[in-house]
């Protein structure tokens, strides 16, 4: 067993008996979002170990994702391995490991990957407090009265850059191996392998070098910054990463939309005194091949069912995928494209699709071209039931991710802009 696993383990296993004798507030929860990508996972465990370690604070990763979903990620699986875990039975403490109680068994909080307390961990939860923040999105501008470190820089392509940097500065012989491996591993997802010209941005490519230094990487001698893309075993292992990623043709559509999505509580500014659910899930397949592979009735019913089992008023999903029709000199696997379908629920709030979709369509970030389900998608509008609205919409940007798309949607909803 690594050092890596030994540590997990060992954390877990103290964490569940303090809540299960009532002392879950004498620790610290670090948590990435619901997401639970590599990025999440990796920034972590590496801020719970910094705080555990080097700083003797009782502190314990959580992944919020359910232990039964972890092979929706396969990425994350292989990177697992690469760092001492076992795949098939990780030690990280996973959100249903701890008893189903409300409120939450814990009040202090580290957020990575997102910088913002979900309301699920501060309901009737007295003194919740937020100790640290370190992040890439957009920052919402919580707990900055309580969190020191405050990190939030944005754009840049991964948080594990910022979290590894702080390591960097506070602890740089100390990082094991595996961490190291650990973190490599999730900025090269993040940055397809700190592409020239992708979303790599300073920060990720500066930390690098430490990175690969310290994880006994045989990088040979660095001149700059822009011959990183080019080592041999960064390039293996950011295809190898990316591969794994989009091993998803074996997915149903419940796990598509499950496996990457977060979920946003929004305040509509047309009905103030309502509260809703709105989600949005990136999924790595064009709709066309989705909707082909799966058939029309499976892709409805399920993405239906997905709305009414977790009372969203609002769903978006977004794709992400290459257009193997559409090959370039770059990529011969294809263009890369992104779609954005949105459903509302009618009745809840009166006039919120007209007011979603009309910032979305406005939204210069987005560059959104409306497209015709039974046209561009072979796909009739009548598997939709009635009291759901729905638009489709080819993305011009395909540089703008969720988290671009996430802040635009809150503020359409919210009412401070329109797009």
């Amino acid at each position: 067993m690594s050092d890596l696993a030994k540590f997990l383990s060992q954390q877990r296993e103290n964490y569940l008996e303090a809540v299960k004798n009532g002392k879950g507030k004498d620790w610290t929860v670090v948590m990435g979002n619901e997401a639970g990508d590599l990025d999440s996972l990796a920034s972590a465990t590496a801020f719970a170990w910094y705080r555990s370690a080097i700083e003797n604070l009782p502190s314990v990763p959580l992944s919020q994702t359910l232990r039964g979903d972890l092979h929706l990620r396969a990425e994350n699986l292989h990177a697992m391995q690469l760092a001492g875990l076992d795949p098939s039975n990780p030690p990280i403490l996973c959100i249903d490991d701890i008893p189903s109680a409300s409120p939450f068994p814990s009040n202090t909080f580290a957020l990575v990957d997102h910088n913002r307390l979900l309301p699920q961990f501060s309901r009737d939860n007295p003194d919740t407090k937020v100790v640290a923040i370190v992040d890439h999105h957009e920052d919402e501008g919580y707990h900055k009265e309580t969190a020191e470190p405050r990190i939030v820089k944005s754009p840049i392509g991964s948080a594990s850059s910022l979290v590894a940097r702080f390591l960097q500065s506070h602890c740089a012989d100390r990082l094991p191996p595996e961490l190291a491996i650990f973190l490599l591993s999730a900025i090269l997802v993040d940055t397809a392998g700190l592409q020239p010209g992708g979303k790599a941005g300073e920060d990720d490519r500066a930390i690098v070098p430490y990175l690969l230094s310290r994880a006994n990487f045989a990088s040979g001698s660095l001149t700059g910054d822009s011959e990183l893309h080019f080592i041999p075993e960064l390039q293996d292992l950011t295809s190898t990463l990316l591969a794994k990623k989009g091993e998803v043709s074996h997915f149903n559509t419940r796990d598509l939309l499950r496996r990457d999505y977060k979920e946003y509580s929004l305040v509509p500014s047309i009905q103030p005194e309502k509260t809703i659910l709105v989600g949005l899930a990136t999924v790595p397949v064009g709709l066309k091949t989705w909707i082909h592979r799966v058939g029309e009735e499976d892709f409805w019913t399920s993405t239906q069912k997905y709305i009414q089992d977790r009372d969203l008023t609002a769903l978006g999903i977004l794709t992400s995928f290459r257009d193997s029709d559409h090959p370039t000199k770059k990529h011969h696997e294809g263009k890369h494209r992104r779609e954005q379908l949105f459903l509302v629920r009618e009745g809840v709030v009166e006039g919120l699709a007209d007011k979603l979709f009309d910032g979305l369509k406005h939204a210069k970030t987005l560059d959104l071209k409306k497209r015709n389900l039974s046209e561009d998608y072979g796909t009739k509008k009548s598997w939709v039931r009635e009291g759901l609205t729905v638009r489709v919409w080819e993305q011009g940007n395909a540089h703008a991710t969720r988290k671009v798309t996430a802040p635009l949607v809150k503020n359409i909803i919210e009412g401070t802009t329109e797009g």
